[in-house]
């Protein structure tokens, strides 16, 4: 039970980053009305999301 720690971690790093960044972009689309910030907002969280969930994993393991 204790190595599923870092991937619980990680996966919950993982989400929370891309629903931020999601949420981001909606925000920016409804202050400037186009709509690209979204999927901006999206692939960035997704992105920095995925570069935060692999260094969590790679300090974690031995």
């Amino acid at each position: 039970m204790k190595e599923l720690i870092p991937v619980i971690g990680a996966g919950g790093t993982f989400a929370g980053t891309t629903i931020a960044g999601l949420l981001a972009g909606i925000w920016l689309a409804g202050r400037t009305g186009q709509q690209l910030w979204v999927a901006v907002g999206l692939f960035g969280g997704l992105g920095l999301g995925g570069y935060a969930a692999m260094r969590l994993l790679l300090r974690g393991s031995p």
